[in-house]
């Protein structure tokens, strides 16, 4: 009988590890948008329900401040595990390159506009109350009591959660809730399902009102729908225009943390009006921030870039 040599790196079946991996990065790289799309989707279902089973464990008391510190982590390592987790495997698995892909690489020459995109959603504030206001008088028919309750309920935990008063808990929730929904959600909601979006249209101001729509209604709050939105395609076209993922995650922050601090100044006894309740400014001032905030738009995030790409080819 002749002996049968072996070779190294092979199963049974004579296919080598290396193939395998192979494989599956032609399959993973080559997918069209759709299977990408079902791919992103499968993937924040898992970080759901990881997600879900975390804060199951942690439970829901508020009590005390240390249960509200305790929902606070926990709400931390569920927009991590809902939003960016996901986002990222996505784009290790379908590209090549998934920093650059996602924009996330150092942008040494974006933080002009990451500063302007700040100054722009400031200026949009009194709109901002406005279409919140205007949004809270929508009646939706039978729906009325059922979106009201979840509404109530959704602004009371987030009453609870900026209730701590301390220097200390002021920067936890910053943390918390200012720069971490920051990072995830625009890392997946920009950075992964917009680009998704874009290939498959082949339109990128439909993938960017798409996305926004999305957004605002994965936040579940249809009393804050008009305002949430105009804030998504603010967010998708600083994204499209800037090609830098460090200007989303600066305005988004910044608004977040706008918030935060209305509400820390508010409980410290501070300021005399509830961060919940729209400040309405005269309508004089609202259009004059408005325009000044389009002016900017257009002068930092379509002027200046097309001038300088002008210049770079001649």
């Amino acid at each position: 009988r002749i002996p049968v040599p072996k070779v190294v790196g092979l199963n049974p079946a004579g296919v080598t590890k290396k193939n395998v991996v192979e494989k599956l990065n032609y399959f993973f790289r080559n997918a069209k948008p759709f299977s990408q799309l079902v791919g992103l989707l499968f993937m924040l279902v898992a970080g759901f329900m990881f997600s879900t089973a975390l804060m199951m464990l942690i439970g829901s008391d508020m009590d005390t401040p240390s249960q509200i510190r305790l929902q606070l982590v926990g709400q931390c390592l569920s927009q991590m595990l809902i939003f960016l987790l996901p986002a990222l495997v996505f784009a290790w698995c379908y590209k090549e390159g998934p920093l650059k892909y996602m924009r996330l690489e150092q942008p040494n020459n974006k933080w002009v506009m990451a500063l302007v995109g700040v100054v722009i959603f400031i200026l949009m504030l009194p709109l901002n109350d406005w279409l919140s206001w205007w949004n809270k008088q929508f009646d939706f028919g039978s729906a009325n009591a059922v979106l009201s309750d979840m509404s109530s309920k959704a602004q009371a935990t987030l009453d609870k959660m900026l209730s701590l008063t301390t220097p200390g808990d002021l920067a936890l929730q910053l943390f918390v809730v200012a720069l971490i929904p920051a990072i995830c959600e625009e890392v997946f909601f920009r950075g992964a399902l917009q680009q998704i979006l874009r290939d498959w249209f082949g339109n990128q101001h439909v993938a960017v009102v798409v996305t926004a729509l999305v957004f605002t209604l994965a936040h579940g709050d249809f009393y804050g729908l008009v305002p949430r939105f105009v804030l998504g395609l603010l967010l998708g076209y600083f994204f499209f225009l800037s090609g830098s993922m460090l200007v989303n995650i600066t305005a988004h922050f910044a608004n977040n943390a706008f918030c935060v601090v209305m509400y820390y100044l508010y409980n410290r006894g501070l300021i005399g009006f509830s961060p919940s309740e729209p400040m309405l400014m005269p309508e004089s001032i609202v259009v004059s921030c408005s325009v000044g905030a389009a002016l900017l738009l257009v002068i930092y995030f379509v002027k200046l870039p097309q001038k300088n790409s002008i210049k770079i080819k001649r």
